[in-house]
This record gives structure tokens, C-alpha cells and sequence, in this order.
């Protein structure tokens, strides 16, 4: 019987809270390899982590505290490769899926019109064949970068599924389903809602959803493996999954290559390639994120009013975001500072918010504050971005808006967040200050699924780690109008040269392989 992701977790609890926690070092490093993306690695790579954080950790007792957790099932090894069970049984189950799709891959194919509408616009000739492709297939990715009409498509797959009372819209996100929900007009949940699951729960029960014609998930990029196991595993076979991304933005925060593997495995796709969103007259950012993929260095970039470099000394780089910043915001323009780093660098989202936001929001002595434990203050009017899911107040981790204090002597403040959608949910208690904070610069990641008229960011020798094509990619196509990248020319160039780790992923081996074996 297969123990599920509920069953692992309480075999590491009991773990845990035993007299003999042998192993739960290396469970923690497991933990840390997968939610780098890594759906495996090896014993010796694995010895390694953990002797980087205890030096004195001798190779025999990690083979004997691994092999303990081997026997107690709670890790599994599969030749050379090492996984949490659960990260196995999740490959196992997505292969064996895919394997069953690739063999009848396709539906039968429902009549369109020669001429498809949405909202009184008529589909272009690449978004036409997209929805054919998606309603006629059991499986279909819909490609295309920012603003090349996705979201309207999705209104288009909709409006012409078969059984339109059957379809269920997701995101792997809270902040995707819902800007999902408020570009459409469809509602729209997370994955993990969908499946009617928390996320810490199961994916692979055997739960059928014989009533749903139709699965699509928004910005399928940041799919995880488990997502995969568990959508692929309850759909029906006349259901149509169709995962609609940007295969060049920043892949999932957890297990898995899923949209790169099921390019690799030849999953009938189709690439948007008209761009809808950027202004006409930005010409170096359309230019720079519509060709993005044949773009190799920062020579081949096109530099104008729209895309500009403003080279500057180390020393001097915050200075320059934090004044063109605070000018932006202080005029009221939709702007958005982004940074790789979420805390230690002086060009951190951490650091540069410190700077921005008493420029932007300055205090004065009868203005209305909330102090956070670690000294931190939230000013009345300060640009705000929720950090956790809070279902009760329906608002989702990264939505950002605008923080109203209302503060009577002697009593603890109520607060609340004006969200751009009307929403403004509130608070009478600071206990949900650790889950917020300031928004003036957020990370990439959390920009992904946003758009804005203008996008700041710092390009930095303190940033070279993280500087890669897809982060710079998906940060520049947060754009509508205006990029201005501050900082080092060179910086710039590696970015544009170094292609982003491969994680390790097995799904596409594994799946052919069952091919093989049922066309014997």
C-alpha cells in the first residue's frame, strides 16, 4: 500500500518527537534539494550538503543514519538516485499518466467557426489553431510570453468547450487565480483548491472528477510535480488539461521541470508569438521580450526610451533606485522596483524598501504606525504586500495594496488593505503584521502572473548568482511601457548568457520507457 505525502509527514513527526531522531538532518537537506526543484540526487551529493553544516559528520554514520531512513520508507533509492518517497511516487504516477495520454493522445476534434470573437475582437490565425489544439487534445500547452493574448484565449477555450459547465480554470498560485479570475471573468481557484486538497495533503488518492470536460491552469511555468501527479491522476480520459505558460519565465518554487519535460516528451503545443501587451511605442522593450530567445547577449538588446541601461558604480546604485522610485510612486504612476534577492544584499527587496519608503510615505509625529517584533514600522499609506493566504478575508499571498490604519487612544489599531480589485480586507489585532510586508521593491518571483506600466531593477555584481536569462526575462516582461535596469553592463551580458540549472527530473526517461514497454 502507498504511503502518501499525509503518511510521510507523520512518519517524520514520529521521528522527530522519538528518543533515537537518527536522520533528521538529512530529511531536512531532502527537503532543501526539493524545494530547490531537484526531484532526486545522489548519496555522495547528499553526504555533502549535510557535512557543509556539521563539519564533523563522518561519511559512516550518514550511511548508516540513510539507511535507517531507507528502511523506515521515508526515503527511497532507485539506482543511483536518491528521493523522498513521496517525490518517487509522484514521478512514478505522472510518467504513468503521460504514458496513457501519448498513446491516445487526442479527442475528437469539436466544429469551430472560421471566425472566433471575444468581448467583439476577432482571434488571430495563431489563436484560433490554439483553441483547436486545446479542445481536441487530451493534453496541450499553450506557450506564449507576456501579453501575447493568453488570457484571452482561455475566455475563447471556454466560451467553445464541448461542456462548459465542466470546466474548472486554476493557478498554481492564490495571486494567479485570482488575477485569472479578474481578467476572464471565470472563476478561477488554485491547484491545490481544485483538487479540493490543502497543501500539505495528498495528491494521490484515488479521487476520479468524472464531471469535469475541461482542466486548464494558468501560468503552468510554475507547476510543480506534485500539481502534475495529481491533476493527470484524477482527470477522466475525455477530459482536456490544457496548461497555458511562459516556458522562459522562472520555473516552480518546489519539485520538478514540468513545462520544459513535457516539451521534451512532445506534448502537442503551440507557440503564441504576437505581442498584445507592450506599448507601440515601446520598441527596444518589445523588441527585447517578444525575440528574447534568440537574444544571446547584451549587445543583441535594443536600447531606447523604453528599455534603458543607466550605467552606474556599485556605490551608487541604490541611491539611484530609491530616488527614481520615490519620484515615480510620489507622481502616482503604476511602478514596481524588483530584485532578486529578497534579503542580504544593499539591493535586496529588504534593503531597498527600508530606503524607498520614508521618501515615499514620510512619518510624522501624529501619523498612525503599526511596530513589527524586529523594529520594523508600517506607516498608514504604505505600499503593503501580503505574504500568507488568509481565506477568511479571501486575500492571497502577493497581492499588494495599500495599508489604512485606524488607531483610538488607548486600543489596539484595526487595519486594513486597499487591494486595486475593491477588495479591502481587515484586521483588528497585529497578529497578522509577520505575514505582510512593505511592497516598494518585491522579488521577481513574487512579480510573476503582475504587469505594470514600469519596471526598476538593479543589475549588480552582488546579484551575479542569481542573475540568469529566465530571472531577467521574467522581470522585464512584468513591463507594459517602461524598463530602467540600473547598475553594470557586464552584469548584464552573464545574464543574458547563463542558462538556468537543469533540474534533476527522471519524468521524461521514465515516461518513454513505459511506452516502450507497452508497445512491446
Amino acid at each position: 500500500m502507498y504511503k502518501g505525502k499525509i503518511n510521510q509527514k507523520i512518519e517524520e513527526i514520529k521521528l522527530y518527537y522519538s528518543k533515537d531522531k537518527r536522520g533528521m538532518y538529512i530529511l531536512r537537506a531532502m527537503e532543501d534539494i526539493s524545494l530547490n526543484g531537484d526531484a532526486y540526487t545522489t548519496i555522495e551529493a547528499l553526504f555533502r550538503v549535510c557535512q557543509r553544516n556539521d563539519r564533523q559528520l563522518s561519511y559512516s554514520a550518514f550511511r548508516e543514519d540513510l539507511a535507517f531512513l531507507l528502511h523506515k520508507g521515508l526515503l527511497h533509492l532507485e539506482g543511483q538516485r536518491l528521493y523522498t518517497t513521496y517525490n518517487w511516487r509522484c514521478e512514478q504516477s505522472a510518467a504513468a499518466s503521460l504514458a496513457d495520454i501519448l498513446r491516445k493522445p487526442s479527442l475528437d476534434k469539436p466544429e469551430l467557426p472560421d471566425t472566433l470573437l471575444v468581448n467583439g475582437v476577432q482571434l488571430t490565425g495563431e489563436q484560433h489553431d490554439a483553441v483547436s489544439l486545446a479542445l481536441s487534445s487530451r493534453l496541450s500547452l499553450i506557450l506564449g510570453g507576456a501579453g501575447t493574448g493568453k488570457t484571452t484565449l482561455v475566455q475563447a477555450i471556454v466560451a467553445h468547450c464541448p461542456s462548459p459547465s465542466g470546466c474548472v480554470l486554476c493557478a498554481p498560485t492564490g495571486k494567479a487565480a485570482r488575477n485569472l479570475t479578474t481578467r476572464t471573468g471565470f472563476e478561477a481557484r488554485t491547484v491545490h483548491s481544485a483538487l479540493g486538497l490543502r497543501p500539505d495533503d495528498d495528491f494521490l488518492e484515488p479521487v476520479q472528477w468524472p464531471y469535469v470536460s475541461l482542466l486548464l491552469v494558468d501560468e503552468a511555468s510554475m507547476m510543480t510535480l506534485e500539481m502534475l501527479a495529481g491533476i493527470l491522476q484524477r482527470v477522466p480520459g475525455t477530459c482536456r488539461v490544457v496548461l497555458v505558460g511562459d516556458p522562459y519565465q522562472l520555473l516552480s518554487v518546489g519539485t520538478g521541470n514540468v513545462l520544459p519535460d513535457l516539451l521534451s516528451l512532445g506534448i502537442p503545443n503551440i507557440t503564441l508569438k504576437t505581442t498584445h501587451r507592450q506599448s507601440k511605442d515601446s520598441a527596444g522593450l518589445v523588441h527585447n521580450t517578444t525575440r528574447f530567445s534568440a537574444l544571446s547577449r547584451a549587445a543583441d538588446l535594443v536600447f531606447d526610451d523604453s528599455f534603458q541601461l543607466v550605467q552606474l558604480e556599485e556605490k551608487d546604485i541604490q541611491a539611484a533606485i530609491r530616488n527614481e522610485a520615490a519620484k515615480r510612486y510620489l507622481a502616482g504612476e503604476n511602478v514596481q522596483v524588483l530584485s532578486p534577492f529578497n534579503r542580504a544584499t544593499d539591493l535586496s527587496v529588504q534593503n531597498l524598501n527600508r530606503v524607498i519608503q520614508p521618501l515615499v510615505n514620510p512619518p510624522f509625529e501624529d501619523k498612525h504606525s503599526l511596530k513589527l517584533e524586529k523594529g520594523s514600522v508600517f506607516w498608514d499609506s504604505d505600499r503593503i504586500m501580503v505574504t500568507k493566504n488568509d481565506r477568511e478575508r479571501r486575500c492571497c499571498n502577493g497581492d499588494v495594496g495599500i495599508l489604512k490604519i485606524r488607531s483610538q487612544p488607548h486600543e489596539t489599531p484595526d487595519y486594513s488593505v486597499a487591494l486595486p480589485d475593491g477588495r479591502r480586507p481587515s484586521w483588528d489585532d497585529t497578529s497578522r503584521l509577520v505575514h505582510m510586508c512593505t511592497a516598494y521593491a518585491i522579488t521577481v518571483h513574487k512579480s510573476q502572473g503582475s504587469e505594470y506600466d514600469t519596471v526598476l531593477m538593479p543589475i549588480s555584481k552582488q546579484m551575479q548568482s542569481m542573475m540568469v536569462r529566465n530571472l531577467l526575462y521574467t522581470a522585464i516582461t512584468r513591463a507594459k511601457k517602461e524598463v530602467m535596469l540600473f547598475g553594470d553592463p557586464d552584469t548584464l551580458d552573464s545574464a543574458m548568457q547563463r542558462i538556468p540549472y537543469l533540474r534533476k527530473s527522471m519524468l521524461v526517461q521514465k515516461t518513454r520507457m513505459l511506452l516502450l514497454r507497452r508497445a512491446a
